[in-house]
């Protein structure tokens, strides 16, 4: 289908409106006209994606295209190098039938809902320009096209709510929005996105007050009937090709703060690139991949995967302060497959998903229309609407694999023949007969384990390295710098700290086995040496209340600038850790200046961290039987009290599953 024609067609109308049109000449006066009717608006068609049921597929909606066109929104765009981003529907989405074109677009290739970026007070902080425009137009709408919506609050300068009258505005508008039937549901709890759960830390204060602010938004929606908000909380990152896997946030603020689950908007481009000019999109997508493998690791709720459209910010000129700009080169098919990944990752993962099998994922993509930033899919005069049709194809094309759902239960510590049993079936409910269901166990208490570990290459200026813990701490600007940690309740230990250059294989942390008692560590809150529990020797042990912090330093150590490393941390964490804080290691340079870490904006992040979260043990594997059934032997344990996790890989004709069960 052309896209173009039915905005043409609207222009001829309104130029012979205007002219007129017709033959004849000479002075006559034409005959009185009836008033024209106003012009319908054309929008596109439901398509086979429409139905799609691979993910719940969501697109974040830039409103700031309803100003003049002379706002600044618009600069590099309408009259610069990138016209061709100008959409079908026109450069302003100010009308009722433009935002219901974007609808009807998005809708046909098979995205399921927008989420808007909602900004506090705009009519303050953007004179002429309504940045929730489009927002307002689909409440008011009474056709959507089969599109939901929901609202991401942008709390970042300056338009973060910060006074608590405000903040009960905000919440009224929000659940204002959330009662209209095509508000997006999760877990049958409409949704809420946070951009930034740093930023709304610093802003209340506290943990705590975040948890209260949050909780008022719970209990307006509660009043309106609803279970309960399903909170996101947002996060920064940076690029992860380095391969430093510690430069991903600690995420334990997220489960401090009363967040149900974690996601961002787009990735962290303040300068994660060593170079400058176009760059392949695999590059784009790599980092991608890295970030939903991290979050899956380190985030102690839910995590949603984002996919973006590209990255290239040339008509805005951002970055060019900082350092030369650099963009993504991009096609339908590279974004279209970015998606697909992002999909088939939810669909493998399915430990951190929001919502349980049989439900389809929710995978966001960033970003429907930021068009000064070059992520974008609506259809435009350069590209018409290949992204979306490419994007199209792909979701109405039939999965190989279905989705399973897999149950554990034990039978519990008082039974003799204490026993793991469960059943793996089909989204039907029929029975998968012959898989592998493997079992693992967490101990209530913890277990040991040496694999909290960082590797990479140390900046090249490093002349000393630091390393520790934080937990309980919310010093955000000082040392070691950006995380915030906990809080949350903790109990671990710790028996060895090593840093290895693998160059020449020494150990370099001075008493690294706690040996020598605290000469060489600074212990602090409710971190002490003790007696070690494995034998002959000491340990450094935490136990604390999510009111008591702990911190640990080693003294300053010599590291080799630029030299790959390997640190590991060996201990026993909890389950109920995780969320409290992290292991850490910070570089310094000949002066004991903390350094930024090698790809990261300059005073961004000063640290790489391993989130205390529990090791796991291997219990056994079992095969399904015709009805898809297994059991498992537990009386290894004993009475113990563990949770016990049990996982299908997946085959070629089943996603795989996941089933927890503990106290």
């Amino acid at each position: 289908m052309n896209w173009l024609e039915p905005r043409l067609g609207l222009a001829m109308l309104l130029a012979c409106t205007l002219a007129g049109c017709g033959g004849g000449g000479g002075s006559t006066a034409a005959p009185p006209q009836a008033p024209l009717p106003p012009p319908v608006c054309s929008v596109a068609s439901a398509t086979s994606a429409s139905a799609q049921t691979r993910a719940r597929l969501g697109a974040y909606y830039f409103d700031g295209w309803s100003g003049p066109l002379t706002n600044f929104h618009f600069d590099g765009l309408v009259n610069g190098l990138y016209q061709d981003r100008e959409p079908l529907s026109g450069w302003q989405d100010n009308t009722a039938c433009a935002v219901e074109q974007q609808l009807a677009w998005a809708h046909s290739f098979g995205i399921d809902f927008f989420v808007f970026d909602w900004y506090f007070n705009t009519t303050v902080n953007d004179p002429g320009e309504d940045l929730n425009s489009a927002l307002k137009f689909i409440h008011a709408m009474p056709n959507r096209h089969g599109m939901q919506f929901a609202i991401l609050d942008v709390n970042q300068p300056p338009f973060i709510v910060s006074t608590s009258a405000d903040w009960s505005s905000a919440i009224n508008e929000w659940v204002g929005y959330m009662t209209d039937p095509a508000y997006v549901l999760i877990n049958g709890k409409p949704y809420f996105g946070v951009i930034d759960m740093r930023t709304m830390r610093e802003t209340f204060g506290s943990s705590s007050a975040v948890a209260s602010a949050l909780s008022q938004l719970r209990t307006a929606a509660q009043a309106k009937g609803f279970p309960d908000v399903y909170i996101v909380g947002g996060f920064n990152t940076f690029d992860g090709s380095s391969g430093l896997d510690g430069l991903f946030p600690d995420l334990s603020i997220a489960k401090a703060d009363g967040y149900d689950a974690v996601s961002m908007y787009a990735y962290g481009f303040s300068g994660p690139l060593a170079a400058s000019g176009v760059q392949p999109f695999s590059e784009l997508s790599d980092v991608g991949a890295w970030i939903w493998n991290r979050g899956a690791l380190n985030s102690p709720l839910p995590f949603i995967p984002v996919a973006m459209g590209g990255w290239d910010a040339r008509p805005w000129g951002e970055n060019e302060a900082r350092r030369p700009a650099f963009w993504f080169s991009r096609s339908p098919q590279e974004v279209t497959t970015f998606v697909s990944n992002a999909i088939t990752w939810a669909e493998s993962n399915p430990q951190v998903r929001p919502e349980p099998s049989p439900t389809p994922p929710v995978v966001l993509i960033e970003a429907w229309n930021e068009l000064g930033e070059g992520s974008y899919l609506v259809p435009t005069m350069g590209d018409g609407s290949s992204y979306g049709d490419s994007l199209a194809s792909m979701l109405a094309t039939s999965p190989t694999q279905a989705r399973s759902i897999l149950t554990v239960n034990d039978s519990g510590p008082s039974d003799p023949n204490r026993t793991a049993s469960g059943k793996l079936t089909d989204a039907s409910g029929a029975g998968i007969a012959g898989a592998s269901v493997t079992l693992t166990d967490t101990p209530t208490t913890g277990t040991y384990t040496p694999q909290y570990q960082l590797s990479g290459l140390a900046p090249p200026t490093a002349a000393q390295a630091v390393v520790g813990f934080r937990v309980n701490t919310d010093y955000p600007t000082a040392w070691p710098s950006y995380f915030f940690a906990g809080p949350g309740p903790s109990d671990f230990s710790l028996y060895q700290v090593a840093y290895v250059q693998p160059s020449d294989g020494i150990q370099r942390v001075p008493d690294g086995d706690f040996s020598s008692g605290p000469q060489s560590w600074t212990l602090q809150g409710q971190t002490q040496i003790v007696a070690s529990d494995r034998g002959t020797g000491q340990m450094v042990q935490v136990v604390a209340a999510s009111s008591q912090l702990a911190m640990l330093d080693s003294v300053p150590f010599a590291v080799t600038g630029g030299a790959a490393f390997q640190l590991t941390f060996a201990a026993r964490v909890a389950p109920p850790s995780f969320g409290s804080g992290y292991f850490f290691l910070a570089f310094l340079d000949g002066s004991g200046n903390f350094l930024d870490i090698p790809g990261t904006s300059a005073g961004a992040l000063k640290s790489e961290t391993v989130p205390l979260v529990s090791g796991k043990l291997a219990v056994g594997t079992a095969t399904t039987d015709a009805s898809g059934s297994y059991h498992v032997s537990l009386t290894s344990l004993g009475t113990s009290q563990v949770i016990l996790d049990a996982t299908f890989a997946g085959d070629v004709q089943h996603w795989p599953a996941y089933a927890s069960v503990g106290p």
